[in-house]
């Protein structure tokens, strides 16, 4: 599910404006216009923007396609090491569930810990979606 970059976790609204006045308003156009490294530090360098920054709004976006995955689960997957889509596609969803309980009680970044239906449902997502 697409939606505008404003509402990605973490958009720099400078950043906002100078994609959209690129035609890139939607987070799917953004992946669309970041598909590989060659693309994404061309985009980076056009929009002036750090490229390690724009990696990680690409790779928020990529998360942010997996239903039940918002801002308060990004960061709390993040924390646990899981940055992109493709990083969720290889995690064993039993041990991913048990370092997202041992972030939160660290970190308290959500109220309540992703059921194991739930994990299960976002790796199997993110497999489907990093199929070649």
């Amino acid at each position: 599910m697409s939606m505008m970059l404003n509402k990605l976790f973490g958009m720099n609204d400078d950043v906002e404006g100078r994609l959209r006045a690129r035609g890139i308003k939607y987070t799917d156009d953004l992946l669309t216009a970041c598909r590989n490294a060659k693309s994404l530090a061309e985009l980076a360098e056009a929009v002036q923007v750090d490229r390690a920054y724009l990696k990680r709004m690409v790779q928020r976006a990529d998360l942010e396609r997996i239903r039940g995955i918002g801002d308060a689960y990004i960061a709390l997957l993040e924390e646990a090491g899981v940055r992109s889509a493709a990083d969720l596609a290889v995690a064993a969803p039993d041990e991913l569930r048990g370092r997202l309980t041992q972030v939160n009680a660290e970190k308290r970044l959500v109220g309540r810990i992703p059921a194991p239906a739930m994990v299960n449902g976002w790796v199997k997502r993110a497999q489907y979606l990093t199929r070649g």
